[in-house]
């Protein structure tokens, strides 16, 4: 999730239903956060966003003396060299383990081409890269370190317990079919931020391991493990969905893929923007978001699938509509479609039938009916002064109250002390800047709403250098 601020749709109830007799085992993975730890040491943005300011200051503190070390050179090689980021940093600690000696060595139950986020080292870099490891881990006394978190892991496992509870996991194979041999369990990492990541891998065994690494969690005024239902989780079952999804659109993606690309052409830079970068990737995250709005819809009926559906299509996915329909056709239909599998053939011709002529009609007209709007900065700014700062966003109509600013890729956000609606036309963001620093952030139209019901339209980003 790359969005900073949004209009939140989801409002789960207050008593909700539980299958606790289903849940998924949920630990803390000292492989993982070693390797969070050495990305965050690197400089790497996304392993820098820990939403829990009292172990970052901690995890900072202690390691600090090794932001020179080979490893973390290696780590930042590797991101410019062959974009090892995001999923493929925690896929990796998830695919090495510790010997009785405590040595981290490379998982040999995983089958060779298993995971594609594991596939994304190079396979010299994979194995080059475990004697740097072993030496970071062995001088930090990493081990040591970890182990005296054994106290605020626990608070965070007793504060997703509450989210577990209400998963329904049975929901899966009832859904897609039956996958023999899938095994689940949930690895909770405080350094992956608000980020989250579908890892799942197979096994020489022929099973396959589901391990999503969940790091969107809050810490209360009092400091409290926190996790909020609203936005974790539709997570864990989007992450759980990718396992069922992404097999399918594999086998049946050569029926679909010219009218998929298509579609992806017309969202390609908005979609790349967000780590999208193929037809592929985009069809396999359109029907993970589908799956998971009929999932809350199933499970919570007085959701509103059409916001929904709507917040997915900001996004870029402009098929979720085809599918969610094609979806709720299958689930009326399931003496006769048993399984997603018998069904693909229906969902292609939902895909091939999608006009795009259409829809990009209806897209001018919508925009006709936006709001335009006017950033008090301009992009490319330099010498902007330190220190506070006040943004203002004007726009030509009256707006509901909300905020919809993203990062720009590999620059920092500007350290946010709050926004305010002035009049129904005006938003003012209050920065504190350092000095001699660069900073970014785009303002995404089609997250702020007008009170008739329209958006702002386009995206503005904004990239400015303060003074010294």
């Amino acid at each position: 999730m790359k969005k900073l601020f949004a209009v939140l749709f989801i409002t789960l109830l207050s008593t909700q239903a539980l299958f606790a007799q289903n849940s998924a085992p949920v630990h803390f993975d000292e492989c993982v956060d070693l390797m969070a730890t050495v990305w965050r040491l690197s400089g790497s943005n996304e392993y820098n966003r820990c939403m829990v300011p009292s172990y970052a200051h901690e995890v900072d503190s202690v390691f600090a003396p090794f932001k020179e070390h080979p490893v973390v050179k290696k780590a930042s090689c590797y991101q410019q060299e062959y974009g090892i980021g995001y999923d493929a940093v925690a896929s990796y600690g998830l695919h090495i383990t510790l010997t009785e000696s405590g040595a981290i060595v490379l998982n040999d139950s995983f089958l060779e081409g298993g995971d594609n986020s594991f596939d994304r080292w190079p396979d010299q870099q994979k194995k080059e890269f475990l004697e740097p490891l072993n030496d970071f881990y062995r001088a930090s006394h990493f081990h040591d370190w970890y182990s005296k978190q054994e106290d605020i892991h626990e608070q965070f496992k007793q504060a997703f317990d509450a989210i577990n509870q209400q998963v329904d996991y049975s929901w899966f194979d009832n859904y897609f079919g039956p996958q023999s041999g899938s095994t689940f369990r949930i690895v909770l990492s405080l350094l992956v931020g608000p980020n989250n990541y579908g890892c799942s891998a197979q096994l020489k065994d022929g099973s396959t391991a589901l391990s999503p690494v969940i790091g969107n969690c809050h810490v209360d005024e009092n400091g409290n493990a926190s996790y909020n239902a609203n936005s974790v989780l539709p997570i864990v079952i989007h992450e759980f969905c990718h396992h069922y999804c992404n097999p399918l659109n594999d086998q049946f993606w050569p029926l679909m893929s010219q009218s998929a690309k298509k579609v992806f052409k017309e969202r390609e830079k908005q979609l790349r923007q967000e780590a999208y970068s193929s037809a592929k990737t985009m069809m396999d995250e359109t029907f993970v978001r589908a799956s998971v709005i009929r999932y809350m819809k199933t499970h919570y009926p007085q959701i509103d699938e059409q916001a929904l559906v709507k917040e997915e299509e900001k996004h870029g996915f402009i098929l979720t509509q085809t599918l969610c329909d094609a979806l709720k056709y299958y689930e009326q239909q399931r003496e006769t479609y048993v399984t997603m599998s018998d069904f693909m053939p229906v969902y292609v011709k939902a895909v091939n039938d999608f006009d795009l002529k259409q829809y990009k009609k209806q897209q001018k007209q919508q925009a006709k009916l936006n709001a335009t709007y006017k950033v008090s900065i301009k992009n490319g700014a330099k010498n902007v002064p330190s220190g506070p700062f006040l943004l203002t966003i004007k726009f030509s109509k009256p707006m509901t109250e909300g905020i919809s600013l993203y990062l720009s890729q590999g620059i920092d956000f500007p350290p946010v002390k709050g926004y305010t609606w002035r009049d129904d036309k005006t938003l003012e963001v209050s920065f504190l800047l350092e000095p001699s620093h660069q900073y970014g952030f785009i303002v995404k139209g089609d997250g702020f709403y007008t009170k008739d019901g329209h958006n702002a339209g386009k995206d503005t980003e904004i990239t400015f250098i303060t003074g010294e």
